[in-house]
């Protein structure tokens, strides 16, 4: 396991005494103001003419300065002498005109503001007026210090030609009257959401992502990664968290000994609509690639020589592991960070009321994490052990109440009186009514379990549960209206039959033939086939309208038996593709010529449209299907394993809390052996996809 924040020593700066704090404000109102100063002939008479060595431009470094600096000399605005050596800023190095000018700035702050130069840029200068509620502004500006707090950075860590390395802000902390937590430059930049000064920050003292603040009052210590989430600060948190260490980064949002929730959830972050790279690199930080032949890395060295030794041999490591540990504790605990089991024993603080993490992955939108390795590996992996088996029971018991509700309704339609039961048919028949009705009842309850466990928003998003209740509503109105004995129980009964059998697309999941089948006949429908129904319906009821209206000034409606004749004959052109009558002489020009006009417009011209869309549409669903596929299976899986009962929770019986994935296993799975590679693919190949 890691070590804790307080195991890292911090070396305390030799500062000076603590200014008066009117001073310090005074020193941040000076920094806001100067900080944007020109390059006036003072300041540049003052710098750089007094320099000890002299030196002749030449009329190469004069044609490297840009069209600004030369029109600044014509003006005299800056002034040189043979003993100037500002050739050494621009043209050292082949410096370009930007960078010598960041050079020079960032020499006048460091001047003015010593070593607070970092906290004055990254904390100070985003908190001018200007820059407030602009966030565009604030992004140029963050590419700018990013710029400074680099060459700043090198300087202090590399030192230069006539100052040796100081590497002051490694261990630099914001001075305690100025802010009691007394922050590094990581935790400011963490909390103005900087990723990439915060960056710059990481490459050159990648220990500050382990430095905390100080704790105060009731305040505990806070990593730079644990401000970033604090603040929701997407982006900066991805990038501290893609480069910490992992048992860091699960005891963020893990219990730990005898806490009572973790210091972050990581279901409040997979919900939220702005964090997605988060997630994704907490993800990330679930697979730990291993080298069975690579000493392994210690929180604490006995020696100098051996922690050198571990590192030299971690450094020349390969990019393509042999193994993986992927860790599943994290998207099976509950929303305090509570796994279901602690070294194989139950965990009597577990909520099992409580929604696992993958239960919010399903329900979000986060693709990109849906389709993560971890998660796919952990829904196959309980796929394979309970989901499979429980799924294909469900739907097997939905075939048997398909089938008696079939005959009940079937066979007791072909009966004159179907409250008589007369032979060993009808006593079949009284067999499937009862069973039908037990099942109803049955599927009733777990509808209504299904929804005050997921929550009614949640519920009525999935269309499957709008067929299910028709379904089960119309079928259980049969018997009331059979007891009244009147005939609509048979047109009751046949839309519900219709009904219930669309359900059974429900459990289309339970292979994958049939799943990525079914997803993209999904697609089709509901992208291609609603856009030309809107279509339609405007050119068709036009065409009714305009055929009955001509009819009538022709003294021809007696053609047809009404409107609702003309909107079949219309619907049959369409669909049949058959004349509007087989005899045009009954009509007069006008008519002739709609009816015309429509065939056209239907049968050329829409029809045409359509089957083009259906094909274009066909090959991309099937793509997206398979992302369908895996978030259904999600679902699918979540739901099974939620039970209220500790007894029944599939959750907590088949808790594994991580496991050992070679690349070729790694490969077969996340792949599947698609249709979309080649059979002739070699194992390299197919790892390469995933790698």
């Amino acid at each position: 396991m890691a070590a804790k924040p307080k195991d890292y020593t911090v070396i305390p700066l030799s500062t000076n005494p603590s200014q008066p704090r009117e001073q310090k404000r005074s020193q941040v109102a000076r920094a806001r103001d100067s900080l944007e100063q020109p390059f006036d002939e003072e300041f540049w008479n003052k710098h750089f003419l007094s320099t000890p060595r002299a030196f002749r431009m030449t009329a190469r470094s004069q044609a490297s300065i840009s069209r600004n600096m030369k029109t600044a000399f014509a003006r005299g605005q800056i002034k040189f002498s043979e003993s100037v050596k500002v050739q050494d800023v621009f043209a050292k190095g082949g410096l370009s005109w930007a960078l010598a000018m960041d050079e020079v700035r960032t020499d006048r702050l460091v001047m003015e503001y010593k070593e607070q130069t970092l906290q004055v840029l990254i904390r100070d200068w985003p908190q001018k007026e200007e820059y407030k509620g602009k966030p565009e502004l604030i992004a140029s500006l963050e590419h700018q210090i990013d710029r400074f707090t680099e060459i700043i950075l090198d300087k202090d860590k590399n030192g230069t030609d006539s100052q040796p390395p100081e590497e002051h802000y490694k261990f630099f902390r914001v001075d305690e009257d100025d802010d009691q937590r007394r922050p590094t430059i990581l935790h400011l930049a963490a909390e103005r959401n900087f990723a990439h000064v915060a960056k710059t920050i990481v490459d050159h003292y990648p220990g500050l992502l382990y430095m905390p603040t100080e704790e105060y009052d009731d305040c505990r210590e806070l990593l730079p990664v644990e401000v970033a989430l604090i603040e929701f600060n997407d982006e900066t948190a991805a990038y501290l968290i893609g480069h910490m260490r992992h048992e860091w980064v699960h005891d963020l949002f893990l219990c730990k000994g005898g806490d009572e929730k973790a210091r972050f959830s990581f279901g409040e972050y997979i919900r939220h609509p702005h964090m997605k790279r988060t997630v994704v690199a907490v993800l990330d930080r679930l697979i730990s690639p291993h080298w069975p032949y690579l000493p392994r890395k210690k929180d604490r060295y006995n020696s100098d020589q051996e922690e050198r030794g571990i590192d030299m041999a971690w450094s020349s490591v390969p990019d393509d592991p042999m193994n993986y540990h992927f860790f599943y504790h994290l998207l099976d605990s509950d929303e305090c960070g509570r796994v279901p089991k602690i070294n194989g024993k139950i965990n009597k603080n577990f909520t099992v009321k409580a929604k696992s993490n993958l239960h919010y992955l399903a329900d979000s939108n986060n693709k990109e994490a849906i389709q993560h390795p971890v998660v796919r590996m952990l829904v196959m992996t309980k796929w394979r052990r309970f989901a499979h088996w429980w799924f294909g029971l469900q739907a097997s018991f939905y075939l048997f109440f398909l089938f008696v509700m079939s005959f009940a309704l079937i066979y007791g339609s072909s009966r004159p009186d179907p409250l008589k039961y007369d032979g060993k048919a009808d006593g079949m028949r009284a067999f499937c009514e009862i069973a039908t009705v037990i099942l109803v009842m049955v599927y009733f309850y777990a509808e209504c379990l299904q929804a005050d466990k997921e929550g009614l928003y949640r519920y009525f998003r999935d269309p499957y549960n709008y067929f299910d209740w028709l379904g089960l509503t119309l079928t259980f109105l049969v018997i009331p209206l059979r007891f009244a004995n009147t005939k609509v129980q048979w047109t009751v009964a046949s839309i519900g039959f219709l009904f219930n059998f669309l359900r059974v697309f429900k459990f289309s999941c339970v292979t994958r033939t049939t799943g990525l089948y079914t997803k993209t006949l999904a697609k089709i429908v509901y992208r291609d086939m609603t856009r030309f129904m809107a279509v339609f319906v405007v050119i068709f009821l036009g065409f009714c309208g305009s055929l009955y209206i001509s009819l009538s000034a022709m003294n021809s409606q007696a053609l047809f038996s009404g409107f609702p004749s003309v909107m079949l004959v219309g619907i049959r052109a369409l669909v049949e593709q058959n004349p509007v009558d087989e005899d045009y002489s009954k009509f007069k020009w006008l008519s002739v010529l709609i009816i015309l006009v429509y065939m056209a417009m239907v049968v050329v011209i829409l029809l045409n449209i359509l089957i083009a869309q259906l094909s274009y549409t066909y090959a991309e669903a099937k793509k997206m299907a398979k992302l369908q596929y895996d978030i259904d299976r999600v679902l699918i899986v979540t739901k099974l394993e939620h039970s209220r009962f500790a007894r029944f929770n599939l959750r907590m019986k088949y808790y594994q809390e991580g496991d050992w994935i070679g690349e070729v296993k790694l490969a077969k799975e996340l792949l599947e052996y698609s249709e979309d590679s080649s059979r002739w693919e070699s194992i390299e190949e197919k790892l390469s996809l995933i790698r």
